[in-house]
């Protein structure tokens, strides 16, 4: 008979106060006897256990089992032994973790049942428990933080990894167990770390930085910040911080400030910067030389001098209030300023501001310039402007004396070459003579009357530059206006070999506008076509009635024309195409553009058409607004 519980199997002494429980149970599973110390265990005396079925205390989810047990230990050899946990109500309703020894001692007459020796592991199982517990939520815990966990044993072989650690390094956690961890380590911070790792952390956590490496090459460069701390049984547990993100923004905030300053200091306007205290934040290079003074002697006091506060803030001291999600506004753009240099002396500046948030503070950034220069320069151009205005001014004062001065001996010229030419043909002597001073006093005619037309056109420029050419508007009758430019340009025409032909629609309207200024108008374009025509060739002047509504005087020749190019040349004044000094046309070039003003003056338009070799077509074209009702004729009259 083996020692311990089963020691001494005689009836007499298995139940004398033993301090563990002893029971008898039948082959039914009735309990026949048990010891005293039951009342402890269960809080029940042995008469409330003694005749009733074992089964009936125990736990409803361990029932099955313990009946399956009491059939193997019934069934089981003579003086076997079996072992089962189980639990077992208590008096006080609570439950016991009870650890049981049977033995079959149904054969011994003394006994005649199974043998049970009961002790109480409530306490175990419940520390068990605990500390499942306690390790299901450190790992949890493990699992959940965003730093990758590791712990390692006395020896330094890694025994566990949380999946954070294994996201860092890209690798499965079994690689990393042992020093596999190590393989992930990049190869120029190997070296060091595998020392480090070796040397056992005392008192407070020692930290390490380096960089992780995909031994496959299929991963990224990671930078960590590992921290190590030694526990009681001699391994260590480290965190491991992904710090890669927190570098590159660093590094990209530096490159960013780096980046900024050399802006700064680069840029030609001086730029500061203070806080709604007043306080100098920045200043840069261009401010340090727009004021004398260097930015040490100012950065992070109060901006007392320089310039005014109040320029670089809101006006009325409101500061302005931003919109949803915007953190910077524009408070001022180019306003006006007086600074001072740290000389004493006073400039004037121009200055943008802008306003922004930075963790609920308020600063204002400030952009200047000197405008010193550019003052002066406004004032030598305004100066300049009057001067200029001046001799405009002065220049038509000496046309319209030059006018004057020359319409004197221009119409005696003109008066005496008619008295000479009557005298000529009341005189029948010599008819050959007569004929020949007819011909030279008609040549002075001619010529004082061309010198004449160049001195009005030259003083009608002079009118239109200065602003001063008026309309005297009334009825024109357009055919009229066609008759008289034909006849007044009758005279150039014959002498140029060139026919002029007129096609106007009869029912022409009358139209408003000043009826000298229009014929003027038309004269200078047949005087154009006719200069520029080949001899015995016709020039064509046509008026109508467009379908659009507008009055279109139209004069076309078929001489040289001119390149669509030299249109703009030609339609500027004192400008002509040929401008050499063998040119073959007379002029001032005042024709066109004078006929331009003219047409404008009315609210028409004067287009040109032309090619080489194919002539060229000028059309002046008056709005619909100056034609005349029947009523705007009436009142016209009613008002004379």
């Amino acid at each position: 008979m083996p020692n311990g519980a089963f020691g001494d199997t005689g009836a007499g002494t298995l139940f004398q106060s033993r301090p563990e429980v002893v029971a008898v149970l039948s082959p039914d599973g009735r309990v026949r006897q048990v010891t005293e110390s039951v009342a402890d265990l269960l809080g029940h005396g042995p008469e409330a256990l003694t005749g009733a079925p074992l089964d009936a205390h125990i736990h409803p989810d361990d029932v099955e089992q313990a009946r399956l047990r009491l059939r193997l230990w019934t069934s089981a050899p003579a003086d076997s032994i079996g072992r089962a946990m189980f639990r077992v109500r208590h008096a006080d309703g609570g439950w016991r973790w009870l650890e049981v020894a049977a033995r079959n001692e149904l054969a011994d007459p003394a006994i005649g049942g199974l043998l049970l020796n009961i002790r109480d592991i409530s306490d175990r199982i419940a520390l068990s428990e605990r500390l499942r517990a306690s390790e299901a939520r450190y790992r949890t815990l493990a699992e959940a933080v965003p730093v990758g966990i590791m712990q390692a044993d006395a020896g330094g072989q890694v025994l566990f990894v949380n999946a954070r650690l294994a996201g860092i390094t890209g690798l499965e956690p079994d690689r990393l167990h042992g020093s596999g961890w190590l393989d992930a380590v990049h190869p120029d911070d190997r070296g060091r770390v595998a020392a480090e790792w070796r040397l056992h952390p005392v008192g407070e956590p020692v930290a390490t930085d380096f960089r992780f490496h995909d031994p496959d090459g299929t991963g990224t460069v990671r930078r960590v910040l590992c921290q190590r701390i030694r526990l009681e049984d001699g391994g260590t547990i480290a965190t491991i911080t992904d710090v890669s993100e927190y570098v590159h923004t660093a590094n990209a905030l530096r490159l960013s400030e780096a980046r900024n300053e050399a802006i700064l200091d680069t840029a030609a306007d001086a730029i500061l910067t203070v806080d709604e205290s007043g306080v100098l934040i920045s200043f840069n290079r261009a401010a340090e030389a727009m004021f004398g003074v260097s930015a040490g002697e100012l950065l992070w006091r109060p901006l007392d001098r320089l310039i005014p506060l109040a320029d670089l803030r809101e006006e009325g001291g409101i500061p302005l209030k931003f919109a949803p999600g915007q953190t910077t506004a524009l408070v001022a753009r180019d306003r006006a300023a007086e600074a001072e240099r740290v000389d004493g002396t006073r400039f004037p500046v121009e200055l943008s501001v802008s306003a922004s948030e930075v963790e609920g503070r308020r600063l204002y950034t400030a952009i200047l310039r000197d405008v010193t220069e550019r003052r002066r320069a406004q004032a030598e151009l305004l100066a300049a402007r009057d001067a200029a205005a001046a001799g405009d001014r002065a220049k038509s004062t000496f046309i319209a004396a030059m006018s004057h001065e020359l319409r004197t001996p221009l119409n005696a010229v003109i008066g005496f070459s008619q008295l000479v030419e009557m005298q000529v043909g009341a005189c029948t002597g010599n008819g050959q003579r007569n004929a020949q001073l007819l011909d030279c006093v008609s040549a002075i005619g001619q010529a004082g009357a061309q010198l004449l037309s160049i001195i009005d056109d030259i003083l009608d420029m002079a009118r239109v530059g200065a602003g001063g050419l008026s309309l005297v508007e009334g009825a024109v009758d357009l055919s009229a206006v066609v008759e008289r430019a034909v006849a007044d340009m009758g005279f150039h025409a014959t002498h140029q070999g060139v026919t002029v032909e007129v096609a106007a629609d009869g029912n022409l309207p009358p139209v408003r506008g000043d009826q000298r200024r229009l014929g003027q108008a038309l004269e200078k374009l047949l005087s154009n076509a006719i200069k520029f025509s080949h001899r015995n060739a016709s020039v064509s002047l046509t008026a109508r009635l467009a379908t659009d509504g507008w009055v279109e005087l139209s004069v076309r020749d078929r001489g040289v024309g001119m390149r669509p190019e030299d249109i703009a040349t030609a339609l500027t004044p004192f400008l002509q195409l040929d401008q050499g000094a063998t040119r073959h046309h007379e002029g001032l070039g005042l024709g066109l553009p004078l006929a331009l003003h003219l047409v404008e003056a009315h609210g028409g338009t004067l287009r040109l058409d032309s090619a080489p070799g194919q002539g060229c077509t000028a059309t002046i074209r008056l709005p619909p607004s100056r034609i005349m009702t029947i009523e705007d004729l009436l009142a016209m009259n009613s008002c004379r």
